[in-house]
C-alpha cells in the first residue's frame, strides 16, 4: 500500500528548557489514525530540534556529526502535537489500561476527531501520571503510553453564545472589582476563536 506524508506541528524542549516549535512530516498509511504515527512525529521532531543546534561545520567527519545529533536529540522531550487546521472544541473522558474505576475527563482543542482522540489519550495518560519524564524523550515507550489509554467517550463541544457571554461578564465584573483579569482575558479570546463561523451574533443572545 502507497504511504503518504503527514504533517504536523510539534512543540519540543531540549536541555536548556526552551521550547522550540517545528513542523515535521512522517510517512504513514491512508487511514489510520494519528496515534499511530506519535512514535514517529516525536523521532523526527527530536531530529529536528536538535539539527537546529548543532553546527555540521564543527565536526571534522560525518559519523562524529551523527553521533552528536543523536545525542542531542535523545535530550529533546516533546511538549505538544497537532494537526494545522482550525479549531474545535471537544471534551472526553476515559481511564488508562484496565483501570475503568479511575476515569479522567477534559477538555481538548483540535482540527478533527483523529486528534481529538490523540489529545484525549494525552490528557488522560498525563492526569493518570504514565506520560511523565523520560517517556516523553522515547518513542517508543510515548506511543505505549498513549496507546494503553481507553477513550470512553470524545466528542465536540461547540462554545455556545451563553458561555460566551457569561465569560464576558466575569471579566467586566472582575475589572469593576478591581481584580486580575489576565487570565480571564486568556479565556474569552479562546471562546471567542472556537466560536462557530455560524453562530448568531452574540449582541443578540445577550439581550435574550
Amino acid at each position: 500500500m502507497n504511504r503518504i506524508l503527514r504533517s504536523y506541528i510539534v512543540t519540543m524542549s531540549g536541555p536548556d528548557n526552551i521550547d522550540q516549535t517545528i513542523n515535521v512530516q512522517v510517512e504513514s498509511l491512508p487511514n489510520t489514525p494519528m496515534l499511530d504515527d506519535a512514535g514517529d512525529i516525536l523521532q523526527a521532531a527530536q531530529k529536528r530540534c536538535a539539527a537546529a543546534v548543532v553546527d555540521y561545520d564543527s565536526f571534522n567527519s560525518d559519523s562524529e556529526y551523527l553521533n552528536t545529533l543523536d545525542a542531542r536529540a535523545a535530550e529533546c522531550h516533546v511538549v505538544s502535537i497537532r494537526k494545522p487546521g482550525d479549531l474545535a472544541r471537544y471534551i472526553y473522558e476515559g481511564y488508562v489500561g484496565e483501570n475503568d474505576e479511575r476515569v479522567f475527563t477534559g477538555p481538548v482543542l483540535a482540527v478533527d476527531a483523529d486528534e481529538a482522540d490523540f489529545a484525549a489519550r494525552w490528557g488522560i495518560a498525563l492526569q493518570a501520571g504514565t506520560l511523565r519524564g523520560k517517556i516523553l524523550k522515547d518513542p517508543d515507550r510515548f506511543f505505549e503510553a498513549l496507546d494503553a489509554v481507553e477513550v470512553r467517550r470524545c466528542e465536540e463541544s461547540p462554545v455556545g453564545l451563553p458561555e460566551l457571554v457569561s465569560s464576558a461578564r466575569a471579566l467586566i465584573a472582575a475589572h469593576d472589582r478591581d481584580e486580575p483579569t489576565s487570565d480571564l482575558i486568556d479565556e474569552l479570546a479562546v471562546l471567542i476563536a472556537l466560536v462557530p463561523s455560524q453562530t448568531p451574533e452574540a449582541a443578540a443572545a445577550a439581550k435574550a
